[in-house]
């Protein structure tokens, strides 16, 4: 994309860009909010919430398989082209990776973008350093892309980014601007709007009902937490507009603050990394067509309120098998009045006409009330690709415990095929996470000779891969097995066996394991005994063959 060069062109070039990817913005924010609604209550932002939120558990369950933040590591595979030699730097510097992984928490910030991102359809991960690498979960009701009909973020030629900070906040920030007073002086700070729907609808269905609302409303003045933050301060609304420049052949980063002030034009190199974006999109059900993929709580919505209306039905049906209808035949009077006398502890019903009697019409509760809950928590099960034998619930005909892994691993091919989805963003950001370490840590580190080096000497011609597909659970007993058969084939030492395994305590067991094989080495071998024929035993008294004596 070619950036003009005057700098009133090039203002009013970046706030159109901007504008343009956040063309969609209103209508998704509006459908994100009742999907949150969903997943959070198993109802709409509207509706009370459901008895039992069949969502949540079902989307908690799933994301349990995707992603498994206690097991998962990484490896670095480096290209084909690359010094053999720089493959005594790879020990020690994945070390490093899946500590700063680790220290950093992006292990809990990679578990929550996964599970929203199921929720709404995809999330973002950005990654910023200052003394350190923090990792932050971005919803995509912030983010918008210039092409919605192509997929993954290097595709696009613009993505912009709006967030909002304190005023003060963006006064410490700009202690290195040139124009620090002008620019606080042109921005304008508001509360930040935390409104369930578009303006646009508001106003309309307020025009809709003043004035001619009378009457009364029944409130509930206690309610429940929609989990909405509120802020009193005021807020700036920041946009951050990445935009390759085909003229240096990288990303301008540019921020801009409402209302349309330009703060810093950059190229991406000098802030960040060249030709990458901060942030990395999550999405674990893509659509080539559509950036921003399918959600997987819109294909639960409507098996939730089946549920929901079954279950209100079913809890209706119950309450008159409680408190049965009533039939007063023969009475005079106020019906209510005598209602309330048979309703009561020690009331008296009593009426002068002799065939007047009381009948109740209890229904009639049928043996198989609650199958068709049990028929829809299945369909729950079959839209994501859950099977009984991974929520650990038994088949029938299983004969054995091998039979019942075989089952678990046959069934749990659609969800193997979306960990691996998962698993390609998780890679990416372990990616970026060691292109930050090579570009801006100082840290010195020992190769496996033990010479020092630093990150910036390690080759730039690597990827990081999670390490046999440890992200997910489902595949954990497969590599089990598989390390214990290479383990007993000499294709691997003991000290790989605990890597494989990642059992508790594993640097100790590794120590203890060094210093067991440093203690065998010391020990003289002793000579292995010579193996001479033994001398044929003397036939005593005690094996003579017995004769019969006639």
């Amino acid at each position: 994309m070619r950036i003009p060069t005057n700098p009133i062109e090039r203002e009013f070039f970046y706030n159109d860009l901007a504008n343009k990817c956040m063309v969609s913005l209103e209508q998704r924010k509006a459908d994100y909010q009742t999907l949150r609604s969903f997943y959070l209550f198993g109802s709409g932002p509207d509706d009370a919430p459901a008895h039992f939120n069949k969502i949540f558990p079902h989307i908690d369950q799933l994301a349990s398989f995707l992603y498994s933040a206690e097991t998962t590591r990484f490896s670095i595979t480096l290209g084909a082209s690359v010094n053999p030699l720089e493959q005594i730097k790879v020990p020690v510097l994945t070390q490093a990776l899946n500590d700063e992984w680790m220290n950093s928490n992006a292990d809990q910030v990679f578990s929550q973008a996964l599970s929203w991102s199921l929720c709404f359809n995809s999330t973002f991960i950005k990654l910023v350093f200052n003394k350190g690498i923090h990792p932050y979960v971005v919803e995509p009701g912030t983010v918008g892309v210039l092409r919605e009909d192509l997929s993954h973020t290097d595709r696009q030629e613009a993505i912009v980014q709006r967030y909002y900070i304190t005023k003060s906040e963006l006064y410490s920030r700009l202690y290195k601007h040139p124009k620090r007073e002008e620019i606080v002086k042109r921005v304008t700070a508001s509360e930040k709007s935390t409104a369930d729907m578009p303006e646009g609808v508001e106003r309309l269905i307020m025009s809709q009902v003043n004035p001619t609302m009378y009457g009364n409303v029944n409130l509930d003045l206690g309610g429940i937490s929609r989990y909405k933050p509120r802020v009193a301060e005021d807020l700036v609304q920041m946009q951050e507009l990445y935009v390759w420049n085909d003229e240096i052949q990288d990303y301008q980063f540019v921020t801009i603050a409402d209302p349309d002030v330009v703060i810093y034009d950059r190229e991406m190199a000098s802030v960040y990394l060249k030709g990458e974006v901060p942030l990395i999109q999550v999405c674990p059900n893509p659509q080539y067509d559509y950036f921003w993929g399918i959600s997987e709580v819109s294909r639960l919505i409507f098996l939730q309120q089946m549920r929901n209306k079954r279950m209100s039905e079913i809890l209706d049906l119950l309450n008159k098998q409680v408190s049965p209808p009533t039939a007063l035949i023969g009475f005079m009077g106020i019906p209510d009045e005598k209602n309330f006398a048979l309703n009561r502890a020690g009331g008296l019903l009593y009426s002068d006409t002799p065939n007047a009697k009381v009948e109740q019409l209890a229904p009639q509760i049928p043996n198989d009330l609650f199958r068709e809950i049990d028929q829809i928590d299945n369909m729950f099960a079959e839209a994501s690709g859950i099977v009984s034998v991974l929520q650990g619930r038994g088949e029938s005909g299983v004969r054995s415990a091998g039979h019942a892994s075989q089952l678990a691993r046959m069934g749990a091919s659609r969800a193997k095929r979306r960990a691996l989805v998962v698993e390609d963003a998780l890679e990416k950001v372990a990616t970026m996470y060691l292109k930050l370490m090579r570009r801006y840590e100082d840290r010195h580190y020992k190769d496996v000779n033990g010479q020092p080096f630093i990150g910036e000497q390690f080759t730039a011609d690597f990827v990081v891969k999670v390490d046999a597909h440890s992200n997910s659970p489902i595949f954990m007993e497969d590599t089990r097995q598989l390390a214990f058969n290479l383990y007993k084939a000499q294709a691997i030492s003991k000290e790989r066996l605990i890597d494989l395994l990642e059992p508790p305590m594993k640097q100790l067991l590794k120590d203890d394991l060094k210093r067991q094989e440093e203690k065998a080495a010391q020990q003289p071998q002793q000579p292995a005994p010579s193996q001479s024929p033994s001398a044929p035993s003397s036939a005593g008294p005690a094996n003579m063959p017995l004769k019969q004596v006639k």
